[in-house]
């Protein structure tokens, strides 16, 4: 999987054979076949894969705060040393989605479940934030917030991609501390 997830995430899903993967991983043929029956079995297993990964890496970076406007913006924050050290590829998902258009692919439901882990955390920690000071925050909704917050995140991800820059993060972190009045 280690090589399939490499290639696919460097190469794109279309333009990596199931051949090069084969090859590349040392597996033989059969063997392979035996795991995965078609490419987008592997590609399912693969976007599947990618999403354990972001999550435990999130989950990382929101374990060592504690104040609830940290934790709030702390989702679009993880942002920036994940994309310098993937070299603004972006995000797994994004990439494959404009590979894959059918919407009702297994491929596109298993990356639609990564967008909808960070949703919902993003909407535990609106609900969070607007506990720990009504007086400050009671005025947010928080499934606005939630899906506003979602779009800046998603387009500092796709527009970090396009410049190979940083700046898209600094401009959703903004987004994001104007979204709740800081």
């Amino acid at each position: 999987m280690t090589v399939a997830q490499a290639l696919f995430y460097a190469q794109g899903f279309k333009a990596t054979g199931i051949n090069e993967v084969i090859e590349k991983s040392g597996v033989a043929k059969a063997t392979f076949y035996n795991h995965f029956r078609t490419k987008d079995e592997l590609g399912a297993a693969y976007i599947k894969a990618m999403k354990e990964s972001e999550v435990a890496y999130l989950e990382g970076c929101l374990a060592g705060k504690r104040d609830p406007v940290e934790r709030f913006l702390a989702v679009i924050e993880s942002l920036r040393p994940w994309l310098l050290e993937t070299e603004f590829r972006g995000c797994p998902f994004i990439n494959l989605a404009s590979e894959v258009p059918d919407a009702a692919s297994p491929l596109r439901r298993e990356g639609t479940k990564l967008y909808d882990f960070t949703r919902d955390k993003t909407r535990i920690l609106t609900g969070e934030l607007i506990a720990s000071d009504p007086e400050t925050y009671g005025h947010l909704d928080v499934d606005e917030v939630t899906d506003t917050y979602m779009t800046l995140y998603a387009g500092a991800i796709a527009l970090a991609e396009i410049y190979h820059a940083i700046w898209p993060i600094d401009h959703a972190l903004q987004g994001a501390k104007r979204l709740i009045g800081k």
